[in-house]
């Protein structure tokens, strides 16, 4: 199976659900399977009307956001293949490697991360669009706005649409989808190509990890470029009928680390992606609210939270002769764990831990 035919078979399926949530105008927004498809189709005849060719490749730089998506499905859609790069990269070698080693023909990039590109763009002779996903006042020569590659999309698909199909139908398993670059921190990055056959693959396996309802939603907090939110992520979501919302984009990367809680607040999600340096935050934050209740309060949650560790053991073997503990267990949950809860917006199920090795202590903690 190609990402095509998931995309295909799975927003048909749900259809008139809710895929994707986004912030616009201090206003949540919401987006259908069908319209993310529908969009994805605009933006992919779009980029064939520009020149992309099957296998051509496409850099991807944004912080995560709806347009992501559906740029990342227009290039696939496209026969093309991604290459989703971090902002958190320096322009001056890390981005111009990548791009560069990549032979990326058109970069996708947002109005934050468009001054990067701009530096760096006269030593990219084989990138021939710059395409920006915000309105600007001003492009420079060939930097066009993603509304005009849609609406060139959408003329296209009227004349074209049988040789359309034609081309995203001839994706086969085994054609990249994505090239994923390494950190580079010991030498040149290295560019991971990956198949369609990878990510959905990878998909079915965490389904055997992973499990929500049809209609959960999940806050994706961490960057769309890695492979993990990729597959823990979006795509999981979407077979499972799921919807996932995108922190909202502040105006410098602290502007944005302070939207998470609130997003977490009003999203209100069943599922959450967590790196642990992430998670180890979020129990930081957690205790250090406890202590401002007082001394009090702070031994009443140590006690607690012991008496849970030590009733769950490792979770699928709880109880035993620890029994006892059973109701301090949910006598503690009423008073205190259930607030602590609530600052998680109330409905969250679990965490999908990822990244790096999330220690056992840490996990006893979040279990309890």
């Amino acid at each position: 199976m190609t990402i095509i035919d998931f995309v295909e078979k799975y927003t048909r399926e749900y259809s008139e659900l809710t895929f994707l949530r986004e912030k616009v105008d201090g206003v949540w927004t919401e987006t259908s399977f069908h319209d993310t498809r529908e969009e994805a189709y605009r933006i992919a005849a779009g980029l064939i009307q520009l020149g992309l060719k099957k296998g051509d490749k496409v850099a991807l730089l944004s912080q995560g956001r709806n347009l992501w998506i559906t740029s990342e499905l227009g290039i696939l859609y496209a026969g093309a293949v991604n290459v989703p790069l971090s902002i958190k990269l320096t322009e001056s070698t890390d981005l111009l490697f990548r791009i560069q080693h990549s032979e990326s023909r058109y970069v996708i990039v947002s109005e934050q991360q468009l001054p990067k590109i701009r530096q760096i763009i006269d030593q990219c002779p084989l990138v021939e669009k710059v395409i920006v996903l915000d309105p600007i006042a001003d492009y420079h020569e060939n930097e066009i706005p993603i509304s005009e590659v849609i609406a060139m999309g959408e003329e296209y698909l009227k004349e074209h649409a049988e040789d359309f199909r034609a081309l995203y139908q001839s994706i086969q398993p085994d054609d990249y989808a994505n090239i994923s670059y390494t950190s580079g921190t010991t030498a040149d990055p290295k560019g991971i190509l990956l198949t369609h056959r990878n990510y959905t693959a990878n998909v079915e396996q965490g389904s055997s990890v992973i499990s929500c309802d049809k209609g959960d939603v999940m806050l994706i907090i961490l960057p769309l470029d890695h492979c993990f939110a990729h597959v823990a992520g979006f795509y999981t979501m979407m077979y499972y009928g799921g919807s996932i919302a995108t922190v909202p984009v502040g105006k410098t990367a602290i502007a944005t680390l302070k939207n998470i809680p609130i997003a977490i607040k009003e999203v209100k999600p069943m599922l959450m992606l967590s790196v642990p340096a992430l998670a180890r935050n979020f129990r930081k934050n957690i205790e250090t609210g406890v202590k401002a209740k007082g001394a009090f309060v702070e031994r009443l949650y140590e006690f607690a939270l012991q008496n849970a560790i030590k009733y769950n053991k490792e979770y699928w073997n709880r109880g035993g002769w620890q029994a006892w503990r059973w109701p301090l267990v949910k006598l503690f949950d009423k008073i205190i764990f259930k607030a602590v809860r609530e600052g998680m917006g109330g409905r969250l199920k679990f965490f999908v831990g990822g990244g790096a090795l999330l220690d056992i202590e840490l996990q006893r903690y979040f279990c309890a």
